[in-house]
Parts: C-alpha cells; sequence; structure tokens
C-alpha cells in the first residue's frame, strides 16, 4: 500500500508541476499578446515550452498575427490611394469650374464668343466626367455588400450603350464595328455591367483614333467573352501600368485629362461580378478583353 500510495504521490507531483508550467507558458502567452495589443510593435507571441500543443498554439497565434499584419499595411495602401484620388479629383473639378465660371462672368456681361461659349461646354463636361468617377467609387463601395442579381440580355445592353453614345462617338470621328452576337444573356448585377460598358466607351472616347470595335460572344463551355478594341496613335503601351490606379497612357494622345481610375475602376467591377480583365496593347491596336462570370441569383459578395 506505501508503494502504491508513493507511487500516486508522484503521479500528483508530477501533475502539479506540469500543470503549473501549462499555466506559466499560458500566462507568458496572455502577457505577450497584452504588450501586443497596446504597442506599436510587430513583436509576435514567444514560447519556451515543450509542450506541443503550447508550441502549436504560439504559431498559430503568430500565424493571425502576421496575416493581421499584412492586412493592416494593404489597407493603408488603399486608404492612402483613396485620399490621393480625393485630392487629385478635387483639383480636377476645380480647375474646369473657374475656368467655366470666368467664360460665363464673360457670357453676363455681354463680350462672350462662341468659341469661348465652347470652352464652357468643354470644361462642364470634364466635371462631368470626374463626377462619374466619384459615382463610380461609391458603387464599387455600395456592391461590396451584396449584388444585384438580375437576368440580362447582355447583347441588347452593350447596343443601347453604343447607341446611347453615337453622338459623342461621331463627334469624336470614332467609327465603331459591333460584333455583338444576339441573345447572349447572363445573371449579373445590370447596373454594374453598364457602368463597364460605359467606362470602356469613355476609354474610346478618350484614346481611339478613327476606329474602335467591339466584340461579344458565348463559347461552347458557356464562358462570355466581351472586348473592346480600338486604333491609337503611338506604339504600345505599358498596360501593367495602366491596371495601377492613377496611371495613365500618354496625355499627348488625347486633349482630355486623366487621373487614371477608369480601367483600375472596370477591373474593380469585373472583379466584382466574379470576372477577369486582361489588356493588350501591340501594333497600334489596344484591346481590353473581359471574360465574365454568369453569376447564380442566389450569389452575395
Amino acid at each position: 500500500m506505501k508503494v502504491v500510495a508513493l507511487v500516486l504521490g508522484l503521479v500528483a507531483l508530477a501533475l502539479a508541476i506540469g500543470l503549473i508550467m501549462l499555466i506559466v507558458d499560458l500566462k507568458r502567452i496572455s502577457d505577450d499578446l497584452d504588450f501586443i495589443n497596446h504597442a506599436d510593435t510587430n513583436a509576435l507571441v514567444t514560447t519556451g515550452s515543450n509542450i506541443g500543443l503550447i508550441r502549436t498554439l504560439a504559431d498559430r497565434i503568430n500565424a493571425v498575427l502576421n496575416k493581421t499584419r499584412r492586412l493592416q499595411i494593404t489597407q493603408a495602401e488603399q486608404n492612402k490611394q483613396v485620399r490621393q484620388m480625393l485630392t487629385n479629383l478635387t483639383h480636377d473639378i476645380k480647375t474646369p469650374l473657374t475656368v467655366a465660371r470666368g467664360y460665363a462672368q464673360l457670357l453676363k456681361e455681354g463680350s462672350a464668343d462662341q468659341e469661348q461659349l465652347g470652352k464652357i461646354l468643354n470644361n462642364l463636361q470634364s466635371v462631368d466626367h470626374y463626377l462619374h468617377y466619384l459615382m463610380d467609387f461609391n458603387l464599387i463601395q455600395e456592391k461590396s455588400v451584396s449584388l444585384d442579381l438580375t437576368r440580362v440580355n447582355l447583347s441588347a445592353l452593350v447596343q443601347q450603350e453604343l447607341f446611347n453614345a453615337f453622338d459623342s462617338l461621331t463627334a469624336r470621328s470614332v467609327i465603331v464595328e459591333p460584333r455583338i452576337q444576339n441573345g447572349v444573356e447572363i445573371s449579373t448585377d445590370q447596373t454594374m455591367v453598364s457602368r463597364i460598358i460605359q467606362n470602356l466607351i469613355g476609354n474610346w472616347l478618350k484614346y481611339a483614333q478613327d476606329s474602335a470595335w467591339v466584340d461579344l460572344h458565348q463559347d461552347e463551355d458557356g464562358r462570355i467573352h466581351l472586348d473592346f478594341g480600338n486604333e491609337t496613335k503611338g506604339g504600345a503601351v505599358d498596360v501593367d501600368r495602366l491596371m495601377e490606379r492613377f496611371q495613365t497612357d500618354d496625355q499627348s494622345r488625347t486633349e482630355i485629362r486623366s487621373t487614371g481610375l477608369g480601367l483600375s475602376i472596370v477591373d474593380s467591377l469585373v472583379d466584382s461580378l466574379g470576372g477577369s480583365m486582361r489588356l493588350e496593347s501591340a501594333n497600334g491596336i489596344f484591346l481590353v478583353h473581359l471574360l465574365l462570370s454568369d453569376v447564380p441569383q442566389s450569389s452575395k459578395l
């Protein structure tokens, strides 16, 4: 009996020591987390424990901390880009308004001619152009919660947007060749798709030289392809830089000043709809290729 009691006593002592070590290790991890939460530091949780479960716990906590810090860095960069965008747009809206106000004053005094009236119109169109960027940015924020999915006749929608832009394209002497397969339908958010098409037509208005084309078709696998192409003046452009927000192509190609948000916004809208965008530029041809996803009606972002 004495031997049994001695063995049980040793087992109890070992368990007590193990429990104390476990509590000490957990207390150390808790203290590390408390310090990390209250200090601006990149420190990680540390442990000298030989207990596998404690070491695994520390490793997983550190993995979460590293992931959170990467997300914070990404968020900080996005916030910086948003602030830069708002600064750019504020300046870009203020400048044409100031010019238009000056010519409007001449009009009020009765000394404005047709050329000056045309400048008022051009500057107000610039304001409208930048306000649409703000509207698109707001649209992306709203749709980050959920999509308003309906069954959309994409063929008819593209044709309607081309018709709406006919006068503007004609004024820019851009001849558009539509290559649209009839009856292409997709479950998607129609408002977002309309803004995608409008932005890409707007890209024609800024950069297209003489001719442009739009190609819509659905392949045998059910994938929907929507391409916007146009002739350009000059050589190939760096398409990777154009995908970066606030980057634009050579401003000498157009009289319209750009903040570089158009293609970035299109990319964000397409991505929100589960699709993808690819840019190509070679031999005086610029192409935006969209691969669209037929989103199930019950999908949420």
